[in-house]
């Protein structure tokens, strides 16, 4: 799992450094004076916000690519988790519009991994000497339960008729053209499939949770569970855009296998490995110190996940929402509920130049094209985007738009000195997906209009 981790997070960065500029420095869309005006919450902090010069996050990128490394070969593992976890929260906080759920899971199993025993093993460490396994119960029933919550309450929060019985889930989120991929299009040719795989995902994510804490001796019924949880998301993988999302549900279930199966394994590619010394130690006041914060981290994720349902009448105090801000264990498994977006659409950028002629920014062409892109999902250049994106057809994120607007007539300007435009108008065709593949009328949104200033 730390190996998987540390290898997500690599990507990760790479992904995210590809638009460094764009998404982290002043000369972008978030620019850090507008860091701590929306969505900033008592608590947050981030060292990307110290300057919004390239050179200086292009730095702490490295700083955190070269720790991440740290993290994947098992070299001072304890502390390279600590920094990778330091640096995942400070850039997650940086800009908080291209973050999706998936984030908060890789920020908390590292959370969790601060007291796992996970550089007992394929780490530089234990090549050294043999590092004891040293279980921390606590920690290993806190990481478990973040699995747990994970299916548990998002089957909680799915109240809709599409989830609960109508059976549409999967056609209404096959619907969305933003998110559907090639593998998609073929299964939405087949309604009564699409009605089978909908409760096919529901009962599934009910019953990871139960096959997790259901005692077994072998740990049988927890490989189930990962079984369970590798076929859930590749099939959302194959199907729709998520970006990393699925591979971090993956990998960070990758703890559930038993060591049983993994010896096997192990002895199958003739893995030479040091023997593992457990060790019971008397507790030190340090682990009595952990162990209180465990304990405690584990009580206030469990009353954040039961305050997002309707029928846990509890919630935090301010002051211990500080906290955990702070820690950034804030967490919300939502996914498609309570009910599957049913707005979809794409986007226009209608230029035009200081004598008045008309171009489209996307196509590159001296006129305008209102019509649907024959694949809207390949307009995102990654999924960072693509989150970008649905969060400015969002009413509440409506300050999102002239931001992007500016950026892009800005970026094209820079690009294109010959086709220099002094207006942008960024049109959203918006339709809503409806039963039996119907849509709404095609509504033209004028999202914002700015110039080149």
């Amino acid at each position: 799992m730390r190996i998987g981790i540390a290898l997500i997070i690599i990507v990760d960065l790479l992904i995210r450094g590809s638009d460094l500029t764009a998404h982290y420095t002043d000369a972008g869309l978030w620019p850090t004076d507008l860091i701590h005006t929306f969505g900033w919450k008592t608590g947050n902090w981030s060292l990307h916000e110290l300057s919004g010069s390239y050179a200086w996050v292009l730095f702490l990128f490295c700083l955190h690519f070269i720790f991440t490394l740290f993290l994947l070969v098992g070299y001072k593992t304890k502390w390279a988790t600590l920094l990778v976890w330091l640096f995942t929260i400070s850039l997650h906080n940086r800009n908080l519009f291209v973050q999706q759920s998936g984030d908060d899971l890789l920020r908390l199993v590292l959370f969790w991994g601060l007291f796992l025993p996970w550089n007992a093993s394929y780490s530089l460490d234990s090549k050294k000497e043999a590092i004891p396994l040293k279980q921390n119960t606590i920690a290993n029933i806190g990481y478990l339960l973040l699995i747990v919550s994970v299916y548990f309450f998002t089957v909680s929060l799915k109240t809709s008729p599409e989830w609960r019985s109508e059976g549409s889930a999967v056609y209404y989120a096959l619907s969305l053209e933003q998110l559907r991929l090639p593998v998609g299009d073929l299964l939405y040719q087949f309604p009564t499939l699409m009605k089978i795989m909908t409760w096919f995902v529901f009962y599934i994510e009910l019953a990871i949770p139960l096959l997790i804490l259901w005692p077994s001796k072998k740990g049988n019924l927890r490989f189930i569970a990962f079984s369970l949880i590798l076929l859930l998301h590749a099939g959302i993988g194959l199907t729709l855009y998520v970006g990393l999302f699925f591979i971090i549900n993956i990998v960070t279930g990758i703890g559930l296998l038993p060591k049983t199966l993994l010896d096997k394994f192990e002895n199958k590619l003739r893995i030479k490995k040091e023997a593992l010394i457990l060790s019971i130690k008397k507790p030190s006041p340090v682990k009595y110190f952990s162990n209180s914060i465990c304990v405690s981290v584990i009580i206030i994720c469990i009353i954040i996940n039961l305050s997002a349902v309707r029928w846990f009448g509890y919630e935090l105090r301010k002051e211990v929402w500080y906290p955990v801000n702070v820690l950034r264990l804030d967490q919300y498994w939502g996914m498609f509920s309570p009910s599957i977006l049913k707005k979809d659409g794409w986007f226009v950028y209608h230029g035009m130049d200081s004598i008045g002629r008309q171009h489209d920014l996307y196509r590159d062409n001296d006129y305008v094209d209102y019509k649907k892109p024959e694949h809207i999902v390949k307009m995102y250049k990654s999924d960072r985007w693509r989150k970008l994106a649905e969060n400015m057809q969002n009413d509440n994120y409506t300050f999102l738009r002239p931001l992007y607007c500016r950026y892009i007539i800005r970026e094209w300007n820079k690009k294109h000195p010959n086709k220099k435009m002094n207006m942008l108008n960024l049109y959203y065709m918006e339709k809503q997906n409806l039963a039996d593949y119907k849509t709404s009328e095609l509504k033209k949104n004028l999202f914002c209009v700015c110039n080149d200033n």
